[in-house]
């Protein structure tokens, strides 16, 4: 298996894009393409994500797009957990650090809440026969 590679710095990222030509009689797995470009490199397998790896119909030439990062504290802020499982040297579970809750709790009687404040539902207002009680009537007085 022999391999070209371009490479380009992306400091924003702290990481290396590479872009390999990979010359195999098949497509090489992510795994030998890994360890071989850990090897070239120099640098320890576990920082490099293989991205892609594809290979034309009926050439020997493999093309794939490789991250080499600075540090595995960048690989894991910035690659998303599936790309590093497909890659296979992160299979455990990677866990966001949540900040720990030191303070006690007080022993407070609990309040009543009131239930969730959603609007009542209004029912449609029917027209109610009003009841035939006879009004009383006021006397008019006339005022002259």
């Amino acid at each position: 298996m022999e391999i070209e590679m371009e490479k380009s710095k992306n400091e924003l990222l702290h990481r290396t894009s590479v872009l390999a030509k990979i010359r195999a009689d098949k497509t090489p797995s992510r795994q030998e393409v890994q360890k071989k470009i850990a090897a070239l490199l120099g640098i320890d397998d576990k920082l490099i994500v293989i991205d892609k790896i594809s290979q034309d119909y009926g050439t020997k030439i493999s093309k794939a797009y490789i991250k080499v990062y600075d540090n595995m504290k960048a690989l894991r802020e910035i690659e998303l957990e599936y790309r590093l499982k497909r890659t296979g040297t992160h299979d455990e579970p990677i866990k966001e650090d949540k900040p720990k809750e030191d303070k006690p709790k007080e022993d407070k009687p609990k309040e009543d809440k009131p239930k969730e404040d959603k609007p009542k539902e209004e029912k449609p207002k029917e027209d109610k026969p009003k009841e035939d009680k006879p009004k009383e009537e006021k006397p008019k007085e006339d005022k002259e």
